[in-house]
């Protein structure tokens, strides 16, 4: 016999052998655990996507609330250009008086006699 015939004959002689499980249970069964098994992911599915949305709505609102709260008010925004302002004009003031210091000087800071 070849090895073919006698693989064909073994495959044969397990399917003819004794079974515990009638078929049409053992189709339920599977019928049963896919049907599970597709509630189950269906589930997690919907977990998963509620968890994200409420997560992502959850970082916006905190993200847009604090950026509420550090907005400055408009008396906030004038002190603010007021401190600028007078900030500016005191360097232009101190350049201004190190410029009219280097020009009165001579070029040797000899005293005069």
């Amino acid at each position: 016999m070849s090895v073919a015939k006698q693989n064909t004959k073994i495959k044969y002689m397990e399917d003819a052998g004794p079974k515990l499980i009638d078929p049409s249970m053992k189709f339920y069964m599977s019928r049963v655990l896919k049907t599970c098994h597709e509630n189950r992911t269906l589930i997690y599915y919907y977990v998963l996507n509620v968890s994200v949305f409420v997560l992502f709505v959850a970082i916006t609102g905190l993200v847009l609330y604090y950026c509420y709260q550090q907005k400055k008010t408009p008396y906030e925004l004038h002190q603010k250009m007021l401190r600028d302002q007078s900030y500016i004009l005191s360097k232009i003031r101190y350049y201004k008086e190190e410029q009219q210091k280097l020009s009165s000087t001579k070029l040797t800071n000899l005293p005069i006699m």
